[in-house]
């Protein structure tokens, strides 16, 4: 499998390579690739036969870390945000490894402590998925809990398959395709049609009766796929990160739009108190044309990517540091999807992952 990096660049995550790399570029990788994750500041990649972080490791710039988890077990799945990394080895064991002092600790175990010994007998607790953000630490079981580490979340009979965390809100997707969102929704990221923040999972109404088979959070936008392969986005969109056209070709307005203003009280196009955060506020999920059926969805701070069905990759919304795949001279930002090209285009995408500011492709 071969892995190919755009964008922010600026500590050191790809090494000999300038700060805005806008030609996907190869990471060199050893052996299968397992997962990736791209924050601010590092890259890590577990791999069959390793787990390294490359970027802003232990205060400096430009290391590339090899991280062994001790027991002989490796790693499976990580998810990193700028302070610190958490990791799942082969045996259910969740890491946490801090960035800034370059230490590994494993975490005591959190996922039966608070279930009843008939349900310690029937549940797989052991951990298969992590998440993180600067504030949210997620862990998700193979029998479907969810854990805020080191508490549980009261789910009662759903069976949860996917988390992911943004910013400051969090998403879930049940075994029945429902999604859940909490957190902080300042910016419609949550999907509600307000603004308020959730301190609890709840569900998001406008997708009821869509079955959704997969979810991604962005720093302050939210988007899913149906299992008809459907996408759908909400949130913030002030550098056209949902992807959602104003007008058609003939200068109509989108049908999205004008169903969205026939609900006054969800129009919520409003400007942050703070400049930096101005921008259009998307609050309950509209669905995004796409030119085929879309297999994954990922979102980055104020990007999104989508693989299709077809094997092809579109993205929209900021490209300052090259995300999208091309120069930042070119394209600064896209409001709407732009086909993104690979310079081995002849080999199928398999896979696609956002960082804050960058890009991952996986052949």
């Amino acid at each position: 499998m071969t892995l190919y990096y755009c964008g922010w660049n600026g500590c050191g995550q790809v090494k000999g390579h300038p700060i805005v790399i806008s030609t996907p570029t190869v990471v060199a990788v050893d052996g299968s690739i397992e997962s990736v994750s791209c924050s601010w500041s590092v890259l890590s990649v577990a791999t069959r036969k390793s787990l390294s972080m490359t970027g802003f490791v232990g205060n400096q710039h430009g290391v590339s870390k090899q991280i062994t988890l001790g027991d002989g077990s490796n790693a499976v799945h990580v998810s990193s945000c700028l302070n610190h990394s958490l990791i799942v080895n082969d045996k259910g064991k969740c890491f946490d490894y801090n960035l800034e002092t370059d230490t590994l600790r494993p975490l005591p175990k959190f996922t039966s402590a608070e279930y009843t010994d008939e349900e310690a007998d029937t549940l797989d607790d052991t951990i298969v998925r992590v998440s993180c953000s600067d504030y949210s630490n997620l862990a998700l079981t193979k029998s479907g809990k969810v854990f805020t580490i080191p508490s549980p979340i009261s789910l009662p009979k759903l069976v949860v398959t996917n988390v992911s965390c943004g910013n400051e809100h969090c998403l879930l997707v049940t075994q029945c395709g429902s999604v859940f969102t909490w957190g902080n929704g300042s910016r419609g990221q949550l999907g509600h049609g307000d603004l308020e923040p959730e301190e609890s999972p709840r569900i998001v109404d406008a997708l009821a009766g869509v079955a959704v088979s997969q979810i991604s959070a962005g720093a302050w936008h939210s988007a899913v796929v149906t299992s008809s392969g459907d996408l759908y986005t909400w949130g913030w969109g002030s550098d056209g990160q949902l992807g959602i056209k104003e007008e058609d070709g003939e200068g109509n307005e989108h049908p999205a739009k004008r169903r969205k203003q026939k609900i006054d009280s969800q129009l919520l196009v409003v400007e942050e108190r703070e400049e930096k955060f101005r921008g259009t506020v998307q609050a309950f999920p509209l669905p995004v044309e796409t030119p085929a059926d879309v297999e994954q969805v990922s979102c980055g701070s104020r990007h999104t990517l989508v693989l299709l069905v077809d094997g092809t990759i579109f993205g929209c919304g900021w490209n300052a540091y090259g995300q999208l795949a091309c120069s930042p001279d070119v394209c600064t930002r896209s409001p709407e999807l732009r086909k993104i090209l690979l310079p081995d285009s002849n080999t199928r995408i398999s896979r696609i992952q956002c960082g804050g500011w960058s890009s991952c492709f996986f052949l």
